[in-house]
């Protein structure tokens, strides 16, 4: 059994018309609708307007003809790029090995005063108790 729907759309006022098929849906067991949409009702004459004929947006909504061609970016050449960043990559590695080094040498000599001072003290805390006897 099929029937005509009419809805108004609150925003536009327009009223699209649809035609409703209704079939038994046996999982729910109750009759559910089908909509097939018609077109519009022209509001002066209450003739049906028919819609084209198409279901929903083409995938391409420009056509290939009209479409602004493509602009390609031309290929660039990254290897200078990729050798002074290479180059600077090395440069740092050398820095940071010295650094280290550096580091190492720096680490030693603190080591060495420390053990100096605390036998400094050492020697001034029995200097100390010697006088005192």
């Amino acid at each position: 059994m099929s029937s005509i729907v009419r809805i108004k759309d609150k925003k536009s006022g327009s009223i699209r018309v649809y035609e409703s098929i209704s079939h038994y849906d046996p999982v729910t067991q109750k009759s559910r609708p089908t909509k097939k949409y018609l077109g519009i009702e022209d509001p002066e004459t209450g003739e049906l307007i028919p819609s084209c004929g198409r279901r929903g947006r083409r995938k391409n909504s420009v056509s290939e003809e009209t479409a602004p061609e493509k602009t390609t970016r031309p290929e660039k050449d990254y290897r200078p790029l990729y050798e002074k960043l290479k180059l600077q990559c090395h440069s740092q590695e050398e820095t940071i090995r010295e650094l280290r080094q550096e580091n190492t040498i720096l680490y030693a000599k603190l080591e060495k005063l420390h053990k100096l001072t605390s036998d400094a003290l050492a020697l001034k805390q029995t200097y100390k108790s010697s006088q005192q006897d």
